[in-house]
């Protein structure tokens, strides 16, 4: 079950949704925030159980055949918790400025849950 909904992003005509398996994702090594089971965790968790992902990860290839997460390690936490095998991913095709500008996208994600 995966709706889709696109608020936070435009896609590009070079970027496209697709569903990718978990174990090719890998966590974006510099991410600034930790993942953490606590209530609002299990909030996600539930919302997902409920509704599904309604914003895509986005990712970025790497050279190996996988893809590292530069938005949506809370997403991909909670979907694994649920057994998930596949998680819709826009791939992006920006290099340098996408962790930055996501970083941003995260802290507001994160406060928006919280609530």
């Amino acid at each position: 079950m995966c709706h889709r909904k696109y608020s936070h992003h435009e896609i590009e005509p070079d970027e496209k949704i697709v569903e990718i398996e978990m174990e090719r994702l890998r966590e974006f090594r510099n991410h600034p925030f930790k993942v953490k089971a606590d209530a609002q965790m299990l909030q996600l968790i539930e919302s997902i159980s409920k509704y599904g992902i309604l914003n895509p990860l986005i990712v970025r290839p790497l050279p190996e055949g996988v893809y590292e997460i530069i938005a949506g390690h809370r997403r991909k936490y909670a979907a694994q918790h649920l057994g998930f095998r596949k998680m819709p991913v826009m791939k992006s095709t920006y290099e340098q400025q996408l962790p930055v500008s996501f970083e941003m996208e995260s802290v507001s994600e994160e406060t928006f849950f919280s609530s």
